[in-house]
């Protein structure tokens, strides 16, 4: 572990980068809210039709395949996930922080597994509740802020591989649960 390097997120990833402009006139958006994702498990995405429905003035952020998104309202509730699917014309909520990857520093799965652990939710509740807004909240540069202690890259495809197997596992588990009690 000699050779792990300890840096700021802020120094590794790419916060909010892209936005949604009423100016690119989409016909229709793919909308992700924060209260519809909960531990990368993804509930709705609501479709709009820009011609016919009002788009959400928070359907603003634009993701991309890999984007880590993070709610900024109350950690300890897990709305956050990684963005594995990416429909066409697909936006999230401005209430989302969306982090991208520096690909040549670091694997977006681990920094996902990094961001998620409890720990670190526990501290960006910690975070939240100081906040002077009406909700406990966290701003972006809460998690640029954060340490993270990075392995070379080698390394970290090996334990996104070991933690991605356990992520299927309880996934199947929950499957066949549900399977049962249905």
């Amino acid at each position: 572990m000699s050779e792990w390097q300890k840096d700021k997120l802020g120094a590794i990833v790419a916060i909010n980068q892209s936005s949604y402009s009423n100016k690119e006139k989409w016909g229709f958006v793919n909308y992700l809210d924060t209260g519809n994702i909960t531990n990368n498990q993804i509930e709705e995405i609501q479709y709009i039709n820009t011609l016919t429905d009002n788009l959400p003035s928070r359907a603003r952020r634009k993701v991309k395949m890999d984007s880590i998104i993070y709610s900024t309202v109350r950690p300890n509730q897990l709305h956050y996930g990684i963005i594995r699917k990416l429909p066409i014309n697909f936006l999230v909520s401005t209430g989302f922080i969306v982090i991208d990857v520096d690909l040549d520093k670091a694997i977006p799965d681990f920094i996902y597994y990094y961001l998620t652990q409890k720990e670190v939710t526990e501290h960006l509740q910690a975070i939240a509740e100081q906040s002077v807004s009406t909700y406990p909240s966290i701003k972006p540069s809460d998690i640029e802020d954060l340490e993270v202690v990075l392995p070379d890259k080698k390394t970290q495809e090996k334990i996104v591989s070991i933690l991605g197997s356990i992520d299927e596992k309880i996934n199947l588990n929950n499957s066949i649960n549900n399977n049962l009690a249905a």
